[in-house]
């Protein structure tokens, strides 16, 4: 698994893919944070991350379509799979290299509770809380893409697969302002991974919130593994 998180890593920064990801993602947070400053709303600083999550849904494809359509492009997964190795820690090195970019990219947001000291003090716990969610939240819309990106040898494929389902999670998080229906509202708010971080912007630590992630990565983790498997036995 190490020897693949390695690779992956650094592929990413071979190619244009981690900095492209990384560039975009601190141009809009940054934008986010200037909103809130601009607005003299130093205590609604949780605001950048709640703003940016619909936005990271969309961006998440750019760091999983190529994770495993590249490798079956170019048939550089068959030494793999022929060969007498366990998949899940070639799969859980791929995961792990994609939520480090992210990861680091959420980080970086550290900075600007750091320019708030400036102005105001910021809730710690609170600012810390928001980047656990962000990066649980993360972690599970990239299981999915990573399986996405395992049915097809097309990057472009994958990543417009993943843009597929997470438009569907944007639209989701409409409905409870077009209804009233009480079931449809609480059923939207269950399954939706904006409404599953919005606790964590209040500072509250919602375990059944960190289930909901926590299932959904191992869940699409070990799809992602069987469909392996299966190429490695068909």
């Amino acid at each position: 698994m190490k020897a693949v998180y390695k690779r992956e890593l650094s592929a990413c920064f071979r190619s244009t893919t981690g900095y492209l990801f990384g560039a975009i993602y601190l141009f809009f947070s940054a934008m986010y944070f200037n909103s809130v400053l601009a607005g003299g709303q130093s205590s609604e600083f949780p605001q950048i991350y709640a703003g940016m999550l619909n936005l990271v849904l969309l961006m998440l494809p750019l760091l999983t379509m190529r994770l495993f359509s590249e490798e079956r492009k170019y048939k550089t997964d068959q030494i793999l799979l022929t060969s007498p190795v366990n998949i899940t820690p070639l799969v859980m090195g791929k995961f792990l290299s994609a939520l480090t970019v992210y990861f680091g990219c959420t980080l970086l947001t550290l900075v600007y509770a750091l320019v708030f000291c400036f102005f105001a003090s910021p809730s710690w716990p609170l600012v810390i809380g928001n980047i656990f969610g962000a990066t649980l939240f993360g972690a599970a819309f990239i299981s999915v893409g990573m399986f996405i990106s395992s049915m097809t040898e097309s990057q472009f494929v994958a990543a417009m697969g993943s843009f597929s389902i997470a438009t569907i999670f944007v639209i989701l998080d409409v409905i409870p302002l077009v209804t009233d229906n009480a079931l449809v509202v609480a059923l939207v708010n269950n399954i939706s991974f904006v409404g599953r971080y919005t606790p964590f912007t209040k500072g509250i630590l919602d375990f059944s919130s960190i289930t909901f992630f926590v299932s959904i990565a191992a869940s699409f983790i070990f799809l992602t593994v069987r469909v392996l498997e299966k190429r490695r036995w068909s």
